[in-house]
């Protein structure tokens, strides 16, 4: 196996499931990785444009929204 053909372990920040065989997901407000269980697609203001765009949003971002 070629350096390049290595996969890089991945922790979940919120449930610390870690795996090699997937890819972790980076969540659009904090940009930390998460697994697919604690991102969900969320809708998203645009400060710059004032328009909503889809994003991926790990579980603790979209809880702390809503406080």
């Amino acid at each position: 196996m070629s350096h390049s053909d290595e996969k890089s372990l991945w922790i979940c920040h919120i449930c610390d499931y870690k795996s090699s065989a997937t890819e972790g997901q980076a969540c659009s407000e904090c940009f930390k990785i998460a697994c697919r269980e604690h991102l969900v697609v969320a809708t998203v203001r645009n400060q710059d444009s004032g328009l909503y765009e889809l994003k991926q949003v790990c579980a603790e971002c979209q809880f702390r929204k809503q406080l």
